[in-house]
């Protein structure tokens, strides 16, 4: 089997970089904003999103196990950021409560 690489013109390639700093920039920002108000409020820091590795704590799934169901669509709240796989907690705890099938 051949692969094809296309490859990119430079400032292509630039402009990609910088789109996906402005989205890790801008959800830093956002998830320090929400620390900061909820230490503030006195209430324990609950972040939107979660890593595979918090997932996996919080469903019982093994890391690699949430990789396969998130490629098959099998789990709700499972998003691309940076090229990271992160979970929407509320998400994922209201599928967890809800009998989604966690171990």
């Amino acid at each position: 089997m051949r692969v094809i690489v296309r490859r990119l013109p430079m400032s292509s390639l630039m402009n990609a970089l910088l789109e996906e700093l402005k989205v890790l920039i801008i959800q830093l920002v956002k998830d320090s904003v929400k620390a900061a108000l909820a230490e503030q409020a006195g209430q324990p820091r609950d972040p939107e999103r979660v890593s595979v590795k918090q997932a996996s704590e919080i469903t019982g799934y093994s890391k690699n196990s949430l990789y396969q169901m998130h490629s098959r669509s099998q789990i709700p709240g499972a998003h691309k950021v940076g090229g990271k796989l992160m979970f929407d907690t509320e998400t994922l705890r209201q599928w967890v409560n809800s009998g989604g099938n966690a171990a």
